[in-house]
């Protein structure tokens, strides 16, 4: 029996690497009730996504841009939407022409592994547009098969992947595979005690590609680390080098072919490893020319030992500040009517030595609006093509005093306009004015903080990409929005 909403994909993703080159998709429009897509995930998937997945030269007939791609979301047929391979879900797009921005990675917008700061959220996707260089663990958990892996990349330690293995419980092993951001550190955590033996497997590295692991354990455990090359073909597995025990750090820099060292952290319970590919790769495979690089960990566990989540002394004492190592790509310009908009909305409080100041901005496709004084911000795009039609400024002096005059302006914007606002300084966050936010979509019952970035819309419905953020230190949304705005028709 074929069900009416049924999830429709032109393509689906799954394990991989994928290519997809030189095709068109034509006629795939999600409607209300069912979602559709031209590229999408496989359902329920506990296996894996490879970060080669890729796609070129794509091509869109009838397809909305809201279309193009779907992640998931809870829901009929996607049920929880948490198994391992949908928490991974990745591909580049390599030209651009599935996102605007050549080069990107489509990621599942929840994934804390392979986000960074300056990611631009697609909501109509449930996906994000990010850059990176990135890779896979595969994390082999031996005689604990049942185990939760809790891993954390340490500059967004409060946005832990949860992974419950891809295998199934009945096997002597359990396998973990997170995509992971090279060039990061990372800890790794388990719903209960750690396990005796792990072997890490090094996927989709090159040559010197490099992460830093802190795996926990109980105190008192002794370890025995070595680093080995299996050859899967041949199922041979030949020994390379030897981990040794170091009371510095900084002596994890030192990795070699044949040596390497290990860290233990007493105070925390992490062991700290240097994983580094030392060998070349070829363009697709997923392991070296030489065979699969490998890091094999011998834990003796002490008696009784408890469970093995040490998060809570490992942050904020590992923890890193978000960074960009690869800069976004610039967005094509639109050649299409159908294509999105660049928003990018931010308020946040500055500190120099002793000195206080508040930033805030609003930017469209790139041309940036600011507030002098403390206030409201306002700028209204047109929903059919994209441009900025207006922008005003309200000081706090007539949040307070006059807030009909925000009120009335926003009465007086044609439908059909996306409207972004943002805050400056200490700005009016009680009062009568804060209606026009529900007005504009904003779910009743909000209560706004020092700080606010909000991207609303004038219309006859509620798209799903209206946003309200508060906080007293920082806000900030940035999206990539689909013009024309169209409601989608009922199934």
């Amino acid at each position: 029996m074929w069900y009416r909403n049924f999830p429709i994909r032109g393509i689906q993703f799954y394990d991989g690497p994928i290519n997809v080159q030189n095709c068109t998709f034509r006629k795939f429009a999600a409607l209300e009730g069912r979602h559709t897509s031209a590229l999408a995930f496989r359902l329920n998937n506990a296996w894996q996504s490879c970060p080669n997945n890729n796609v070129t030269n794509l091509h869109f007939e009838n397809v909305p841009i809201t279309s193009r791609v779907f992640f998931g979301e809870p829901g009929p047929w996607f049920n929880g939407l948490d198994m391992d391979g949908d928490k991974t879900s990745v591909f580049h797009d390599v030209d651009g022409s599935v996102s605007e921005y050549p080069g990107s990675y489509l990621i599942k917008e929840d994934n804390w592994l392979i986000r960074h700061p300056d990611c631009i959220d697609v909501p109509d996707w449930r996906g994000s547009i990010c850059s990176g260089r990135y890779a896979q663990v595969y994390i082999q958990a031996y005689r604990s098969p049942n185990l939760q892996m809790k891993i954390i990349k340490n500059d967004y330690y409060t946005h832990p992947l949860y992974l419950e293995g891809a295998l199934s419980k009945s096997t002597h092993y359990q396998q973990y595979q997170p995509v992971i951001t090279l060039q990061k550190g990372y800890t790794i955590h388990w719903d209960k005690t750690a396990p005796e033996e792990l072997v890490l497997w090094l996927i989709n590295f090159n040559k010197n590609d490099w992460i830093q692991v802190g795996l926990c354990y109980p105190k008192g455990t002794t370890f025995s680390i070595l680093s080995d090359i299996h050859h899967r073909l041949l199922k041979k597995t030949e020994k390379t080098g030897v981990f040794y025990p170091s009371l510095q750090m900084d002596r994890l820099e030192y990795r070699y072919p044949t040596k390497g060292y290990y860290y233990w952290d007493d105070d925390t319970g992490l062991l700290f490893l240097k994983l580094k590919a030392q060998h070349e790769k070829e363009p697709f495979a997923f392991c070296s020319v030489k065979g699969c690089e490998r890091i094999r960990i011998k834990a003796n566990l002490p008696k009784k030992a408890q469970i093995s989540d040490c998060q809570a002394k490992a942050y904020p004492k590992y923890a890193e500040k978000p960074s960009v190592d690869v800069p976004m790509p610039k967005k094509l310009p639109a050649t299409h009517m159908d294509h999105f908009v660049e928003l990018k909305v931010e308020s946040y409080k500055t500190r120099y030595l002793h000195l206080k100041d508040d930033f805030a901005y609003i930017s469209v496709d790139g041309k940036k609006f600011s507030l002098s004084e403390d206030g409201i911000q306002v700028v209204v795009v047109d929903g059919h093509d994209g441009k900025v039609v207006d922008q005003m400024s309200f000081r706090n002096s007539i949040l307070q005093g006059i807030p009909g005059q925000i009120d009335n302006y926003v009465n007086n914007i044609r439908d059909n306009s996306i409207v972004v606002m943002m805050s400056k300084g200490r700005f009016i966050a009680k009062g009568p004015w804060s209606k026009v936010l529900e007005k504009l979509g904003a779910q009743r019952g909000f209560k706004l903080k020092d700080k606010m970035a909000f991207v609303g819309y004038k219309g006859s419905f509620r798209p799903f990409w209206v946003r309200l953020s508060t906080d007293d230190e920082a806000v900030k949304i940035f999206q990539a929005l689909p013009v024309p705005v169209v409601k989608k028709m009922k199934l």
